[in-house]
């Protein structure tokens, strides 16, 4: 495989708007996913196991606008008190929707993921939404070292939106986000039904927090934002509390 250089394509951005309550957010998406796709593989052409799951966690899943983000912008939009005047912080962020509706709402904002390429997306999207939002390049699955503005127990609210993928994240993702959130903090999950979820239920009930749970039905994505499926998906939001 030849090497990886980021971004590993230049990337055909559109612009798409999203109905959030009574926000029309203004996002650059990425174009066509699946043609990215294509054309990441052929040019790139891994030749083994590992040289797939390396170029697998660069592919810039991150420029779609995937339902469990919309789920939890839309919890949002219908709790606005719950986060005015509040710091909070989305991870594995990606288009930064939640971050931007967040900010929109008044909250003061962080925003980070890992992927090398999301720092300009985010920029963009706040930007184009007039939002203030901090970024910070980091990785929650390795919690240390971790940069210097990410202040551990500081965060009145943490978001994230479907990031459950693999069998090591439910603990990994548990311990981020207890560390980051005040004791009097709440973290809002939102997740489509992944395999891991009922085990980060269980890691946060162990780690002493209580949950209330409620459902959306939400737009399904398309890997192209001009195409509307026109069908829903259902999305479980988990507003999540340490016991008192």
């Amino acid at each position: 495989m030849k090497p990886l250089s980021t971004p590993l394509i230049p990337y055909e951005k559109m612009k798409t708007i999203e109905k959030i309550g009574t926000f029309p957010i203004h996002l650059a998406a990425l174009k066509d996913l699946d043609k990215a796709l294509e054309e990441i593989c052929e040019l790139y052409a891994p030749e083994s196991p590992a040289e797939e799951e390396k170029l697998l966690n660069l592919c810039p899943y991150f420029g779609v606008i995937w339902p469990s983000a919309r789920a939890l912008s839309t919890f949002m939009s219908e709790r606005k008190t719950q986060f005015t005047k509040k710091r909070g912080i989305e991870i594995g962020c990606g288009l930064a929707l939640p971050a931007i509706v967040a900010a929109r709402i008044g909250a003061w904002m962080q925003a980070s993921d890992f992927h090398p390429d999301v720092e300009a997306w985010v920029a963009e999207n706040a930007a184009l939404n007039q939002a203030s939002i901090e970024y910070l390049t980091w990785d929650w699955t390795q919690f240390d070292p971790h940069p210097a503005t990410l202040v551990p127990g500081s965060y009145d609210f943490v978001l994230a939106s479907d990031v459950l993928y693999e069998s090591r994240h439910p603990a990994d993702l548990v311990r981020a986000l207890a560390r980051l959130v005040k004791p009097e903090g709440t973290i809002y999950l939102s997740d489509p039904g992944r395999a891991y979820l009922g085990r980060a239920l269980e890691e946060f009930e162990t780690l002493g927090f209580h949950r209330h749970e409620f459902e959306y039905d939400v737009e399904e994505s398309s890997s192209r934002p001009e195409i509307r499926l026109e069908k829903t998906r259902r999305i479980r939001v988990f507003e999540l509390v340490r016991s008192v």
